[in-house]
């Protein structure tokens, strides 16, 4: 039954209101359109990993973060890096993090009128954010990372598999890691790893919005996209294998990564059912930064479900709300009602 709703059309009717700006050809920015006249001073943009699309965070009314946190004020602004283009040079580390992650930040705060923003990733795009932020820390004001590692020698039987992959010759061969190669790789791993996820469709499926949820939810499970081929080797020699990040040897563009660099407000979340990012993966960076303002939580759920898992409203969004509303400055129509809303 779950299966046969990925046949059914994508409904694009459920995501949020955006306006979208182009970074260049392959990456855009979606502004979500604000509830309120005011909001919050600092700015949200919203980073997806690079296996998938950037939707995770607007998937459905009923599942859909980027949209939570609009209706608490938030000005908020989602990543699309789009898909990797095989007629071009595979991007690399440089590509997405010094030149359009930071072609990102300068439109939201041109826009915006922010010296400084929220960014917030999840998984692989929390990494992208992390050394964002070690490198620009001057226009981070926090930072969230939502199952995101930096120890990678503390991701378990992950070391090993990255270890066993013939990363060089794969990239020399595809250039881009296809899409298909990816899902094959980590469908069941992932289905199994959301076992909690996949066990609370049950209840869903017995409503109309319930099973129109579950079909967005399966949608976006098999709407891979290819890896950039240099994402791909780097993450697997010198992440998984070297694990160069949290030892402060992994450079961007001549650029040395230094975590102690991140001066920001820093929450990281890591997630009880999560072998793909074990909480001490995570919260390695909490040890490495000079940030004198660091937390970290542990929510119920998998890698998938901490992020839109039926409980994950109640579970991580609610607790980031709160952390961020006294890090984001005043924001009156939160407070003050319904006749300030647009």
């Amino acid at each position: 039954m779950i299966f046969v709703l990925t046949l059914l059309p994508t409904n694009a009717t459920f995501r949020s209101a955006a306006e979208t700006i182009e970074i260049d050809d392959d990456v855009r920015v979606h502004h979500l359109v604000p509830r309120f006249k005011e909001t919050h001073p600092i700015p949200v943009i919203l980073v997806h990993s690079l296996l998938s699309k950037w939707y995770v965070f607007d998937l459905h009314p009923n599942r859909s973060l980027a949209a939570y946190l609009r209706d608490n004020g938030y000005d908020v602004w989602c990543v699309d890096w789009g898909v990797p283009d095989d007629s071009k040079p595979t991007p690399s580390f440089s590509a997405y993090v010094q030149n359009w992650l930071d072609s990102v930040v300068d439109v939201v705060t041109a826009r915006s009128g922010a010296d400084r923003v929220t960014m917030f990733g999840y998984s692989l795009g929390g990494v992208l954010s992390t050394m964002y932020a070690a490198l620009s820390p001057d226009r981070i004001q926090n930072l969230v990372t939502l199952t995101t590692p930096v120890d990678f020698s503390e991701t378990g039987l992950n070391v090993l598999y990255a270890r066993a992959f013939p990363a060089e010759t794969m990239v020399d061969f595809w250039g881009n890691i296809p899409a298909w190669w990816l899902r094959s790789a980590t469908l069941w791993g992932t289905m199994a790893r959301a076992r909690g996820l996949w066990k609370s469709f049950g209840s869903e499926l017995s409503t109309p919005v319930g099973r129109s949820v579950v079909a967005e939810v399966m949608r976006w499970t098999f709407d891979n996209v290819p890896l950039a081929g240099e994402m791909f080797r780097r993450l697997m020699r010198d992440c998984y294998r070297e694990n160069l990040l949290v030892e402060d040897r992994f450079t961007i563009g001549g650029e040395i990564v230094r975590l102690s660099d991140i001066s920001a407000s820093l929450l990281t979340i890591s997630a009880a059912d999560d072998d793909l990012c074990p909480r001490a993966a995570a919260e390695a960076l909490n040890h490495a930064v000079s940030s004198e303002d660091e937390t970290a939580i542990m929510v119920p759920g998998s890698h998938l479900g901490a992020v839109i898992g039926q409980e994950a409203h109640h579970l991580l969004w609610t607790r980031v709300v709160d952390w961020l509303s006294r890090r984001s400055g005043h924001h009156p129509a939160a407070y003050y009602g319904v006749n300030d809303a647009i």
